[in-house]
């Protein structure tokens, strides 16, 4: 084995080859690296001690001198590998419980102008792209307001479940949609205007009415601290929001709850559209199809948490 006290750092090298007169290179045989400077250099200055002789000295006037060696670069590291745990199967552990008690609320969602529900900024942004677009705007405005980084924020995705509706008729027909749940970015500005006590939002659709900044206490800890406060349209209620609202956070409509065309108006407004299929497959009779539109929930909300990390997004 190898001992520490005889491992010699570059500085003792460096030292020997000026006390010899000579260039000084590293090379490593595993790697390959430096293996060829010493060679090339080495023929280098073989030719140019020749250069005194009257025969070479025409041929070898071209040739240069040992040359430096140029530092090592290792090369760089894979990204990290980022692994998206499955989603808890027990009820203490379930995200559903987070709604119950909001533990690390970021966000509050104000309904009929007092209502009150504490929310997580990375759930909702990562199940619709109402909400994404909203808080990334959010972050935008607090970059602005401080001093600029020369760092863009993160583009905003265009749409995470943008598909098309057919008209309802006599049996409810409402299209899931298929998504790889990949963030697209595209141009986004103009979408926030200045508001008084807030900024109101006139091209998110009628889902939010204004989003501001409030120092709110904390629903779990009472802790005082500063929160995004978002108010939401007035046709929203809190029943049907609320269940809207565990959709989000799970992928899971019970097919036992009621105002089920309530439930689909929020989520029309919200851009949820698979939500929106669940409650068609619910009114069809059909609810034993939403358990493959729960599995293809969480697979996009993996690809969306990992692709949020990936870009630091919210972070």
């Amino acid at each position: 084995p190898i001992k520490a006290n005889e491992i010699l750092p570059p500085e003792k090298g460096r030292e020997v080859a000026k006390e010899l007169g000579v260039p000084y290179y590293e090379t490593s045989v595993v790697a390959q690296f430096g293996v060829k400077d010493v060679f090339d250099n080495a023929i280098r200055a073989a030719l140019i001690s020749r250069r005194h002789l009257q025969f070479w000295k025409s041929h070898l006037r071209d040739v240069q001198r040992p040359l430096l060696q140029a530092p090592f670069l290792p090369p760089k590291p894979p990204p990290p590998v980022i692994v998206i745990p499955p989603p808890p199967s027990t009820t203490e552990e379930h995200p559903g419980r987070l709604l119950e008690e909001p533990l690390c609320a970021d966000v509050v969602l104000v309904l009929q102008e007092n209502q009150q529900v504490f929310a997580h900024k990375v759930y909702l942004a990562t199940a619709s792209s109402k909400f994404y677009d909203l808080f990334l705007q959010d972050v935008k405005a607090e970059a602005d307001c401080k001093q600029p980084t020369g760092r863009e924020p993160p583009a905003r995705a265009a749409s995470f479940d943008m598909c098309e509706s057919s008209d309802e008729e006599s049996r409810v027909n409402l299209r899931a949609c298929i998504s790889d749940g990949t963030l697209i970015g595209t141009d986004s500005d103009g979408i926030l205007e200045g508001g008084r006590g807030g900024r109101l939002l006139s091209s998110l659709g009628r889902a939010f009415v204004s989003i501001r900044r409030e120092t709110v206490q904390d629903p779990v800890t009472f802790i005082t601290r500063p929160m995004t406060v978002v108010h939401m349209d007035p046709s929203v209620l809190l029943g049907p929001f609320r269940v809207v609202m565990r959709y989000l956070y799970t992928g899971q409509l019970d097919e036992h709850e009621k105002d089920l065309m309530h439930i689909a108006h929020i989520a029309e407004l919200l851009e949820v559209f698979d939500l929106r299929m669940m409650v068609a497959n619910i009114l069809n009779n059909e609810a034993f199809m939403n358990q493959e539109i729960t599995k293809a929930f969480h697979v996009r909300r993996t690809n969306r948490v990992k692709e949020c990390l990936a870009k630091g997004t919210f972070s």
